[in-house]
């Protein structure tokens, strides 16, 4: 570790492991993001295109993380928040009420506004197009 002029820890050579999940359709540590991951790459959903993921929660990150979810091989599935915990995704309470559409092949932004707030989810199709407005239902 070297310290920068300001006296900023910087790092040289951090690497992030990338969290690989296979969507299911129930709450497991196997379908959950870990706090502190920036990655995560979906593989096939287990049963169907009910099956979820589910985000860390927002008390667990700090404001601002940020998490990439590469939607490769896994069909259609959701993104929801810890059950029963309120926690919001784009202003929806996302714990099991509602739930995101994550769309096969897409890659997703994940980033914490805050515990009061929530997520904001933004998605990509894989040739870099926005996708429209993402309101979980």
């Amino acid at each position: 570790m070297a310290v920068s002029p300001r006296n900023y820890p910087t790092f040289k050579g951090v690497q992030y492991e990338t969290q690989t999940i296979a969507p299911d359709d129930s709450q497991e540590v196997a379908n959950s993001i870990r706090p502190g991951v920036k990655s995560v790459r979906l593989i096939a959903n287990v049963n169907d295109a009910n099956d979820f993921v589910v985000l860390p929660s927002l008390a667990s990150v700090q404001n601002g993380h940020t998490i990439t979810i590469i939607a490769g091989s896994a069909a259609n599935c959701e993104l929801r928040t810890p059950a029963a915990s309120g926690e919001e995704i784009n202003s929806e309470d996302c714990d099991g009420t509602k739930e995101a559409l994550l769309t096969a092949t897409n890659i997703y932004t994940v980033i914490k506004i805050d515990n009061t707030i929530g997520w904001c989810l933004i998605g990509h199709t894989a040739i870099g197009a926005y996708e429209t407005a993402i309101v979980p239902d």
